[in-house]
């Protein structure tokens, strides 16, 4: 009989292998596995942020079999159905049951310009002048810059990267930061000038983005 048991065993651990849990993968997962499988719904649109979430989804840590009958039986769900592995949802299981654990963390800062204090998220111009953005990790683990910055808008022919320390390629590990010098060159005519810097990482959303205003006069 102990013979047998140990042979069932053996049979059920090759048809499902025991998966490793990621829960660094499954807080990206939780936050934006709608962009990333094309669902376009995430867990974070119904339950919120984590830790303290809604409609008991606490109880799916460590558990992903519940995560996987919830997506079969829960109509809100119904657009992850066929969409996340095994490996996916073992993921998320483990971040629901360890939300604190440790991730990148980017965070932008201004200088320059006509920026103020207490809009530190974008840059502001009045007239021809350069301003610096400045891209940190302030979380425990790497964050990788996927592409170089890019601008992008309405208006970005107005804008100009003047100098970059951000680069492709380049991992920030924790306090690390780089920078990224804009210019702006008005045009004639009153009114604002619109455009966006965009920081492309592997981390949540793909990119940080920070707003540039060209503000002009009559």
């Amino acid at each position: 009989m102990h013979t047998i048991l140990l042979v069932c065993l053996a049979l059920a651990a090759a048809v499902h292998p025991a998966l490793g849990q990621d829960a660094l993968r499954g807080k990206r997962l939780y936050h934006e596995v709608g962009r990333l499988s094309g669902a376009g719904v995430s867990c974070i649109d119904c339950h919120g942020g984590l830790p303290g979430a809604l409609h008991g989804i606490g109880r799916v840590g460590d558990d992903p079999a519940r995560i996987d009958y919830a997506i079969g039986a829960v109509t809100q769900m119904t657009p992850l159905r066929g969409r996340l592995s095994r490996q996916d949802m073992a993921d998320l299981a483990a971040y629901v049951a360890r939300p604190a654990v440790p991730s990148p963390e980017p965070r932008v800062s201004t200088s320059g310009a006509a920026s103020l204090p207490y809009m530190p998220d974008r840059l502001e111009f009045a007239g021809a002048a350069t301003g610096m953005v400045r891209l940190s990790n302030a979380g425990a683990v790497a964050l990788r810059l996927d592409a170089r910055p890019a601008l992008a808008g309405e208006h970005a022919p107005r804008f100009a990267i003047a100098e970059a320390t951000c680069a492709e390629g380049l991992v920030l590990g924790e306090g690390e930061s780089c920078t990224v010098t804009i210019a702006f060159v008005p045009d004639a005519g009153p009114g604002l000038r619109l455009a966006v810097l965009r920081l492309a990482h592997d981390w949540i959303g793909g990119a940080t983005s920070v707003p540039l205003i060209g503000r002009l006069s009559p």
